[in-house]
């Protein structure tokens, strides 16, 4: 995405939430610069549908990282069962480690670990988690 590019998204995103931008050149300057070091490698019309998605759910204006976010998420395929214990078994070994480190999991994975917690080690408990994954059905 282009400065003027960038511009334009930066200034519809804070007229979605009601927002004007800073003033002082200098500050408005630094929030233009921020928006791009977090999203000015992304399309305009990505991060624009991001936007629109999170206008339907989020009250205050989202910062970029979360437009980063939301983007991913559009974007992430989502994981085959197989792909998904996979992910969870490295969450739960971060989680139980103290390293809490890890990419957010996408939305219907997020949603079986609600479920099922992260306690499942056994095959029972794979084939537990891959039941339950198969019924969860994504929301956004």
């Amino acid at each position: 995405m282009n400065k003027t590019e960038l511009a334009e998204t930066v200034e519809l995103i804070y007229a979605m939430w009601n927002k004007e931008l800073p003033i002082n050149v200098e500050t408005k300057t630094m929030t233009y610069r921020a928006w791009n070091t977090i999203i000015g490698d992304l399309p305009k019309t990505e991060i624009l549908e991001a936007a629109k998605r999170l206008s339907a759910r989020e009250t205050y204006l989202p910062t970029a990282g979360l437009v980063r976010t939301e983007h991913r998420r559009m974007t992430t395929k989502e994981p085959t069962p197989a792909q998904a214990w996979n992910q969870y078994t490295a969450i739960r070994d971060a989680v139980n480690s103290g390293t809490t480190q890890y990419e957010p999991p996408h939305p219907r994975l997020q949603k079986t670990i609600q479920q099922v917690g992260l306690n499942l080690h056994t095959n029972d408990d794979r084939r537990h988690f891959t039941e339950t994954y198969n019924t969860v059905e994504e929301s956004r």
